[in-house]
């Protein structure tokens, strides 16, 4: 009696565990080619030898009949079948019960590809519909990739159960696949168990093309998992002896494994796995909502970081999902999609105004062009004289030409005119959908030249170290596109700076960390002097001192170079080493620059890149978008969701810091003005004490400000920038609005969190004389009356602008998210 009893408490606190006590022991079955989709084994229906089944632990191939037999363990829970190149198999996995005798998979004989593409989104954390969905269902209808990876975080029970209603096989139309990240781990028995109930295993492996590509679980999460590193070890383990050492791996996670060169499991304190050791190729994650692209030293394996493509990232990372494409070889190549772009088209070059001929006479025709859900193939122009474009003289195809794609937003070419000034450009954009996007533009050449050259120095974000961005010259609206250029890839907030008749910016390439450069170009041709190509992305703000441009990319290499030549002065490596990449706008004196995040943050000497010193005082931390500030003999640096720091800036000693009233989860650079630090965040803006980072005086502003932009201080007033819903100005002392003006919904989000149609501003305006300029996420260039907010010209560029404006004395320079560099010329009336 009291052995039965011993018995049944046992079972018992089995199952509360997780555990599936009575498939416990061997389990057997078979893999059969199911010729005629009933799934039921016949008796002339062919047994699948060397298909690979596991029961979450051991791992073992199908013998010459199709028959395997594994010996089960105590987690088991499911059989799963990993799928080769050259089968699939609608039933992937079985759940473990008492009742099944055999548990028998049937399959479908494909053909084995020697390409494969798929497409990896993340982080998406929502339990609600929104036009992210639609865009990506385009995409795989139209681009037909093998299958889908959301590498974790569906969020909650809620979340994974609208994922699993929403985003599977049968809403996709192919196989879609799921990582355990630390928000699927729920309440319940066990952490996985709701993910479990949804999706299935929550580890496994498929084939497609020559490459194994391997799903694995985040190791912890919001409540506890019902496994542990000698678990996962030990099925990798089994794993990897199941296939060729050889052949091509890729690794899904919600995390990243390591940031160092190596990729090693630990099963235990005796036991470990060297990943790349069995070919690794890759290793894709999400979890930092951030996208990055890093190559892991001598070992070769790239790792690829996807932020949200629902949302914008937690380092202001665009909305976007990434597609990958896989040779036979297991060599790849990645390229990012933007989402919540549908059908835009703007033609850039030349606006509705006048246009200047550049030096070689020519026009500069700037298309950009871009849908989420279709790439575009190809973009063709015709240019006819007034009303020429008519139903004649459409016979002519002579007329049509190709156009360049330089980048992935931008399409150029370069018309010679003939002895008219007034011209119609005609646009037609095809996509790979079928569909094709017409647009017109009528303009007229300007024949004045500008020959000015600029003799201005705008060497830090907003024109100085304080970040007090305002500028006592006059300029007067309309301005006129003098001309535009690409730098090859996307610009972030890499706002130009200028030396003398030199402007600069740099790019970024987080598909694949290729074309990443810093160009610099004649202020006044908009000539390319040079390029140098940097390691990876440089993706915030570089300075200028010493007659050198300073730059550090997203992986801490720090770059100064001679800006008359291009040649490199110097390149220090901050031995940054972290996941998220480094985002941080640096700042200068002239003689000191302040670059680096967290344990990487450093003084450097301008001219010889010594490290003058390195924080000790704080570390770890997300990465941090706004622009470091220099007030007097303080540097001010920012953490995400960590604080603001103030140090001395000639020995790094910390004076204080802030994490309260909201100030930690503050995007917003400060901005210093007398005898003050100014910031906004979160729907609040405070005036602090350089001294002792106390708050002197706040008031509620009625906005969101997750947009990283600088304040504007003036004797009475100030006027914030917000990422919704745009721009507006406040009495100093009693915070009453005194206007308020509304910038159009944003083209894509890059705020945190941001998804639902905010109007956003994530750049600095610029107080010139008495009008204020700025770009918008909607695409758009404004100026505006500072004093009353009444719109006084714009312009659209049909990409996100997350520049601030750099201005000389004839007009200012931007950039746009497409790649594009522009000079608008000021009215000279």
């Amino acid at each position: 009696m009291n052995c039965l009893l011993n018995i049944k408490l046992v079972v018992a606190g089995i199952l509360l565990l997780g555990v599936n006590f009575w498939g416990y022991g061997q389990l057997k079955g078979k893999v059969f080619i199911d010729h005629n989709d009933n799934g039921k084994k016949e008796a002339s229906e062919k047994g699948v030898q060397n298909a690979v089944v596991s029961d979450g632990y051991h791992v073992v191939r199908t013998d010459k009949n199709g028959n395997y037999q594994l010996p089960g363990w105590e987690k088991q829970r499911f059989i799963t079948i990993y799928p080769s190149g050259d089968f699939k198999s609608e039933k992937r996995f079985i759940p473990i019960t008492g009742k099944s005798k055999s548990y028998d998979f049937p399959v479908e004989p494909k053909i084995k590809k020697e390409e494969v593409k798929f497409v990896q989104i993340s982080d998406t954390e929502t339990y609600e519909y929104g036009d992210w969905v639609d865009n990506l269902k385009k995409y795989v209808k139209v681009h037909k990739p093998d299958f889908v990876v959301h590498t974790g975080d569906i969020c909650y029970r809620a979340g994974m159960e609208w994922h699993a209603d929403n985003l599977t096989e049968k809403d996709m139309g192919i196989p879609v696949y799921y990582c355990l990240g630390n928000h699927d781990l729920v309440k319940g028995d066990y952490g996985e168990q709701f993910f479990e109930e949804k999706f299935g295993p929550a580890w496994y492996a498929f084939e497609e093309g020559n490459t194994l590509f391997v799903i694995t679980p985040m190791m912890g999460g919001d409540f506890p998992p019902g496994f542990n590193h000698e678990d996962i070890g030990g099925w990798l383990q089994n794993l990897l002896k199941a296939y060729d050492k050889n052949q091509p791996k890729m690794f899904f996670n919600h995390d990243l494994l390591t940031n160092g060169d190596s990729f090693v499991f630990k099963k235990n304190k005796n036991e470990s796995i060297v990943l790349e050791d069995y070919n690794l190729k890759a290793w894709l994650y999400g979890h930092w909502h951030i996208n990055m692209v890093k190559t892991h030293g001598n070992s070769g394996v790239v790792s690829y970081s996807t932020a949200t493509l629902a949302k914008g990232g937690i380092d202001h990372s665009p909305s976007s999902f990434r597609v990958i494409d896989v040779d036979k070889n297991g060599n790849h190549k990645s390229e990012l999609i933007w989402s919540h772009l549908e059908r835009e088209i703007e033609i850039v070059s030349p606006q509705k105004n006048q246009l200047r001929l550049n030096d070689s006479g020519n026009i500069e025709i700037s298309v950009n062009v871009y849908d989420s859900g279709s790439a575009i193939d190809s973009v063709r122009y015709s240019v006819w004289g007034k009303d020429e474009f008519n139903w004649d003289n459409l016979l002519y195809k002579s007329k049509w030409k190709l156009m360049t794609k330089t980048s992935d937003w931008n399409w150029r070419a370069t018309y010679f005119p003939n002895d008219r000034r007034d011209f119609e450009l005609v646009v037609d954009a095809y996509l790979k959908s079928g569909e094709v996007l017409h647009r017109k533009q009528n303009f007229r050449i300007d024949d004045k030249s500008f020959n000015e050259t600029s003799n201005g120095i705008w060497s830090n974000m907003a024109g100085n170290k304080e970040h007090h961005p305002v500028v006592d010259i006059k300029q007067q609206a309309p301005y006129t596109m003098e001309w535009t250029a690409n730098v090859g890839s996307n610009i972030y907030m890499s706002s130009p700076v200028i030396m003398d008749n030199y402007v600069l910016t740099a790019g970024f390439d987080d598909s694949n960390a290729e074309n990443c450069f810093i160009v610099c170009w004649n202020t006044t041709s908009g000539e390319e002097l040079w390029r140098y190509k940097t390691k990876n992305g440089v993706k915030n703000q570089m300075v200028i001192a010493q007659e050198k441009v300073i730059a550090t990319d997203m992986i801490g290499h720090t770059y100064a170079i001679d800006i008359a030549s291009g040649e490199l002065a110097w390149e220090n490596d901050l031995k940054y080493n972290r996941a998220p990449g480094f985002i941080t706008g640096l700042v200068t004196d002239g003689k000191i620059v302040y670059t680096g995040f967290s344990e990487s943050l450093s003084a450097l000497d301008v001219n010889t890149g010594k490290v003058l010193w390195r924080n000790t005082a704080w570390s770890g931390g997300e990465g941090t978008t706004p622009t470091m500030t220099i007030a007097d003999d303080v540097i001010i640096a920012s953490r995400h969701w960590g604080a603001i720091y103030a140090h001395n800036r000639f020995t790094g000693e910390l004076l204080w810091s802030r994490s309260d009233e909201g100030l930690r989860f503050r995007d917003g650079v400060l901005s210093y003005k007398d005898k003050s630090l100014w910031v906004a965040e979160q729907d609040k803006f405070h005036q602090l004490d350089l001294k002792t980072g106390k708050t002197v005086h706040s008031f509620i502003t009625g906005m969101q400000h997750t947009g990283t932009s600088a304040p504007i201080v003036l004797q009475d007033k100030a006027i914030l920038s917000g990422s919704h819903p745009g721009i507006a100005s406040f009495d100093l002392k009693t915070g009453n609005k005194n206007w308020e003006f509304q910038v159009d919904p944003a083209l894509f989000y890059t705020p945190s969190y941001f998804s639902d149609q905010q109007q956003s501003v994530e750049t600095t305006p610029i107080l010139v004389g008495e009008n204020l300029i700025f770009g918008a996420m909607d695409g758009k260039i404004y100026v505006l009356r500072a004093d009353t907010g009444q719109l006084v010209w714009k312009t659209s560029l049909g990409a996100p602008v997350i520049t601030s404006a750099a201005i000389i004395k004839k007009g200012f320079f931007i950039c746009d998210f497409a790649g594009n560099i522009y000079f608008f010329k000021s009215d000279q009336k």
